[in-house]
């Protein structure tokens, strides 16, 4: 919508736009902005008027309430992170393990069995419980298994030093 082009090029994410042939990129009262060549004010009273959504645009912003959210948004955004943080763990923990349950399974009966094996087929459930786990519960149930992850970190960076990858 910025500059005439056959393809098009501007993508729309939830939460900003990003126009490939041009860069342009913001949010939706940017978009609106640049689409309407309105002010940032002009802006959110269309949006509020074309979406029907209530806001009283005209009196001064509650910065109480602005301030709660503000802190919800960056509560959730580290809720987030330590979930992704979680399951990158457990993920690194059960692959490795599924690594060595593969590469050190013995070929024959005579064969020594490795101890990275035996280690690997008494520990690769459970891992594999946490991991679906995780998936499945809420945030609060998840947070409950936050020390069992924790646990499990500390023993892969010791597997890690001790018989590598």
């Amino acid at each position: 919508p910025f500059h005439r082009e056959r393809n098009p090029s501007c993508k729309l994410y939830t939460d900003h736009y990003y126009c490939f042939g041009c860069q342009a990129h913001g949010d939706v009262i940017r978009l609106v902005q640049e689409l309407f060549r309105l002010t940032p004010i002009e802006a959110v009273k269309q949006i509020n008027s074309d979406f029907g959504l209530g806001l009283d645009v005209d009196k001064p912003p509650d910065m109480e309430k602005i301030n709660i959210r503000r802190q919800e948004i960056a509560r959730q955004k580290a809720e987030q992170t330590n979930m992704e943080r979680m399951y990158d763990i457990l993920l690194r923990y059960y692959t490795l393990l599924d690594r060595y349950k593969m590469q050190y399974a013995p070929k024959a009966p005579t064969d020594d069995i490795d101890r990275r094996y035996v280690y690997a087929v008494h520990h690769i459930e459970y891992a594999w419980y946490l991991l679906e786990t995780l998936n499945r519960t809420d945030a609060a149930e998840q947070i409950e298994i936050k020390t069992e992850v924790d646990r499990i970190e500390r023993e892969y960076k010791r597997i890690l030093d001790e018989w590598g990858e």
